[in-house]
């Protein structure tokens, strides 16, 4: 067994986090899946692990992680192979802004991946069932949470904000891209790894944005990091997501 074990589902937003950082440092490592589809983030067992139920969580020499971002600067520092932060001060900052803006930005999209992805995963369970595994939620926010996803009940305003909001990222992320090949600079950084792991699938999110017409630079990121080894291994080995992300590589003329 692995020294390092990360609790997670698949690599996609903050599940993927990790699961990017370490692959792209080359760290060997237990992927324990945790199927959300399935509420297994709030069984007992997991819940011993990480009280609050989010994914991912990571253990590495007894010290339990459960915060995405803060756990990827661990790895990095922690473990030999490529750096993916910056020694310069000022560049990671950039890193660590880019990093916190792309969260905030993923509040939007979370709303667009229940809805188009989650959602009908979610709703294809026995109602009694759903509804027990909802009642075992710990906090009564991320249950109300949970039961409003589950039963898709968010308003077409809901749904046209958060794809406007993504698409404004979009853009965001478009501008800065026109400057330098990676968020940061010429060099790939967790920066990349955080929103690539929240952003990649947007071609078929919201492809009203997400096209070469209107940001060609993040479609040429997208393709740069699609093609990364690391970025390949993790969805040829992914249980569900991973195809819909080796199909939008292929349409990048990434060979999957």
């Amino acid at each position: 067994m692995s020294a390092v074990a990360v609790h997670s589902w698949e690599p996609n937003s903050n599940s993927g986090k990790p699961l990017f950082a370490l692959a792209e440092k080359g760290v060997e490592f237990d992927h324990v899946y945790v199927d959300i589809v399935k509420f297994e983030q709030h069984a007992p067992d997991y819940l011993a692990l990480n009280p609050a139920g989010t994914v991912p969580t990571m253990v590495h020499d007894r010290h339990v992680f459960t915060e995405s971002t803060p756990m990827c600067e661990y790895i990095d520092a922690t473990f030999p192979g490529p750096k993916l932060v910056p020694d310069d001060p000022g560049a990671r900052y950039k890193m660590r802004e880019w990093g916190r803006r792309t969260d905030l930005a993923a509040a939007a999209l979370s709303v667009l991946g229940w809805h188009m992805f989650l959602g009908p995963m979610v709703r294809a369970m026995d109602p009694a069932e759903l509804e027990r595994v909802i009642a075992r939620i710990p906090t009564k926010e991320r249950r109300i949470a949970w039961s409003t996803a589950a039963k898709s009940t968010f308003t077409e305003q809901q749904l046209a904000d958060a794809r406007a909001r993504v698409g404004a990222y979009v853009m965001e992320l478009d501008t800065q891209l026109a400057r330098t090949p990676y968020l940061i600079g010429q060099e790939y950084t967790l920066a990349d790894t955080v929103t690539f792991a929240n952003f990649y699938a947007l071609p078929m999110t919201v492809p009203d944005y997400a096209n070469r017409e209107k940001a060609p630079h993040y479609m040429d990121w997208l393709k740069r990091i699609y093609a990364r080894p690391a970025t390949l291994k993790l969805f040829r080995t992914s249980r569900s997501l991973g195809q819909r992300a080796l199909e939008i590589a292929a349409k990048l003329g990434v060979a999957a």
